[in-house]
C-alpha cells in the first residue's frame, strides 16, 4: 500500500455532518465514529454484533485511529499512520479477547483519508461502506468482507446463490479488526475527488436496512451534508431501526 504526495491545488472547502444511533431494538450502541474535519480523516466503526464487547471493540479501532491523527507530515503519512493504527486495533482486541476469555470480539471499520484537494484513501475491513455519489450515480467503493461477496467473487454460480441468501450469507464476516487470519490486511482503494463529489460512510444498520436505490435518492435531492444525513436516517427509523446505525457524509464543494 503506497500512496503518493500530491503537490499543488487549491484545497477544497467540505461539508461534513453525521450521525450514530442505538436503534429501537439493540441494547447498546456498538458503533464508534471520527470526524476530524482539520486531519481530513473520516472513520466508522461496528462492534461486531455476534461476538462478545462488540462496543469495546469498536472503541478500540477509533481510538488508535484517533490517536496518529495528531502526528502527521503529509497526506501518504495519514494513510500509512491510519492503516498501522487499524492493524495495532487488530492486536489490542485480541489482547482484550483472550484476557477476558471471549470466544470472538472484532469490529468492522470503513476510513476515509482525504489529501483535502483531489485524491482520497479510503479503507475498509468488514461491511461498513464507503459510498461515493457523482453525476448520479452513487458507487460503492469498498468491498464487503462477507461470505456473500465471497462468494459472489469466487464463483461463476455464486451470485444467484447468493441472491437467494443475501439476508443471511450478507451478515457473516470473513474478516474483522480482531477476528480472521493474521496479520490483520486492509483493503485500500485510491480515488479522485472532484467538487460536487459526496462520499458517504456508514455502517450495516444504514446499507443492511435501506435498499440501494433508495440510499440513492436520499443521497441526490442535495442539501447540505446535515440534511442528508438526516434523510438517511428517516429511512433507517421508517425501516424499524434494527440496528445500530452510523452514517457520515462528507460533501466535496468550491475549492477555498
Amino acid at each position: 500500500m503506497l500512496f503518493g504526495l500530491m503537490g499543488g491545488g487549491r484545497r477544497f472547502k467540505v461539508d461534513v455532518a453525521f450521525t450514530s444511533e442505538r436503534g429501537f431494538v439493540r441494547k447498546e450502541n456498538q458503533d464508534h465514529v471520527i470526524v476530524d474535519q482539520k486531519a481530513l480523516v473520516f472513520c466508522v466503526a461496528d462492534g461486531m454484533g455476534g461476538g462478545e464487547a462488540g462496543g469495546e471493540a469498536s472503541d478500540i479501532v477509533c481510538r488508535n485511529v484517533d490517536s496518529v491523527l495528531h502526528d502527521y507530515a503529509g497526506f501518504a503519512d495519514r494513510v500509512r499512520l491510519v492503516d498501522e493504527a487499524i492493524r495495532r486495533a487488530d492486536g489490542d482486541i485480541r489482547s482484550v479477547a483472550a484476557s477476558a476469555g471471549y470466544r470472538q470480539m472484532g469490529s468492522t471499520v470503513a476510513v476515509l483519508v482525504s489529501d483535502g484537494r483531489r485524491i482520497a484513501a479510503i479503507g475498509n475491513v468488514g461491511d461498513s461502506r464507503v459510498y461515493r455519489l457523482r453525476a448520479g450515480r452513487l458507487q460503492q467503493i469498498t468491498r464487503d468482507h462477507t461470505l456473500a461477496e465471497e462468494l459472489a467473487q469466487h464463483s461463476s454460480r455464486a451470485r444467484p446463490v447468493a441472491d437467494v441468501h443475501a439476508l443471511s450469507l450478507s451478515h457473516v464476516l470473513t474478516r474483522a479488526v480482531g477476528v480472521g487470519q493474521e496479520p490483520l490486511k486492509v483493503d485500500w482503494h485510491k480515488v479522485d475527488v472532484v467538487e460536487g463529489d459526496v462520499l458517504l460512510l456508514c455502517s450495516d444498520g444504514v446499507h443492511g436496512f435501506v435498499p440501494h436505490p433508495v440510499l440513492l435518492d436520499a443521497v441526490q435531492v442535495g442539501g447540505s451534508a446535515r440534511e442528508i444525513v438526516d434523510r438517511i436516517a428517516a429511512l433507517v427509523v421508517e425501516s424499524g431501526a434494527r440496528d445500530n446505525y452510523s452514517a457520515i457524509v462528507v460533501k466535496i464543494g468550491g475549492a477555498k
